[in-house]
């Protein structure tokens, strides 16, 4: 009895056959050897993060785990990029022979999902206690505003 598909899987595998396609035409469209082989080169998860998903320039891509042990903080309603981890196992001759060929999956049968961040989606612990820093400035100044004015609107004599 097979388990059903998991809905990101199927998301994924989708979308890889479309980074696939889009890596061949560009390695066809090439004009010279080295492009050709630049775009041979480039895997699915380059593809993926520079080519297919909407990443407004980020540079950098981290799992949630990642940026919190750097001391970043994920903004909060951030979507995580779908993108292939690394092999959980490498398949021996045995596991090939009971594979289906015709199956979209088993390609992608031993490679688990990750969700990536990106630089664009995170607050990094410098910004975060800049930000804070920040906040207890305003604060400050806030609570004096009400003193200040109180004092500047009543003129008072003091005689000591």
């Amino acid at each position: 009895m097979e388990k059903p598909q998991n809905p990101k899987r199927a998301e994924l595998i989708a979308l890889s056959n479309e980074a696939k396609e889009l890596r061949g035409t560009m390695e066809e469209a090439s004009e010279t050897e080295n492009e050709a082989l630049f775009w041979a080169s480039k895997t699915i998860n380059y593809m993926l993060l520079n080519h297919m998903y909407n990443t407004d320039g980020a540079t950098e891509f981290n799992t949630f785990k990642q940026w919190k042990e750097q001391g970043a903080t994920v903004k909060k309603g951030s979507k995580a990029f779908l993108v292939w981890g690394q092999p959980i196992y490498k398949k021996n001759d045995e596991d090939k022979e009971e594979e289906n060929p015709n199956d979209p999956e088993a390609e992608y049968k031993y490679f688990p999902l990750c969700y990536l961040f990106s630089d664009k989606q995170v607050i990094t612990a410098e910004e975060l206690s800049q930000e804070r820093e920040q906040t207890k400035k305003e604060t400050v100044s806030k609570a004096q505003e009400p003193t200040e004015k109180f004092f500047n609107s009543v003129k008072l004599d003091i005689v000591l």
